[in-house]
């Protein structure tokens, strides 16, 4: 892999991490100060046929949530982010 392709692939992956960070912030309605962490990891599921986004939420109160979900990156949807209620309970 050239270095334009590795930088053009990572670009990708931090705008992914951007968005995600962005529809997780508008779907919970959190402020500014809840940090939240993306991460595309390999499934450690052998049954699982590719990566995991895991998404943790840390809140102003020091509370942690978080969840994974069986999808790159780049294939999570606002939809499949509306169905989530981990912050609700």
């Amino acid at each position: 892999m050239s270095l334009a392709q590795a930088l053009r692939q990572r670009s990708a992956e931090l705008w992914h991490v951007q968005r995600i960070k962005r529809l997780v912030r508008d779907r919970f309605d959190l402020g500014p100060h809840a940090l939240i962490r993306v991460e595309q990891m390999p499934c450690k599921d052998g049954l699982c046929p590719g990566p995991v986004t895991q998404i943790t939420v840390l809140s102003v109160a020091l509370t942690r949530r978080s969840f994974a979900l069986h999808r790159p990156l780049a294939a999570i949807t606002a939809a499949e982010l509306a169905e989530l209620d981990f912050l609700d309970s």
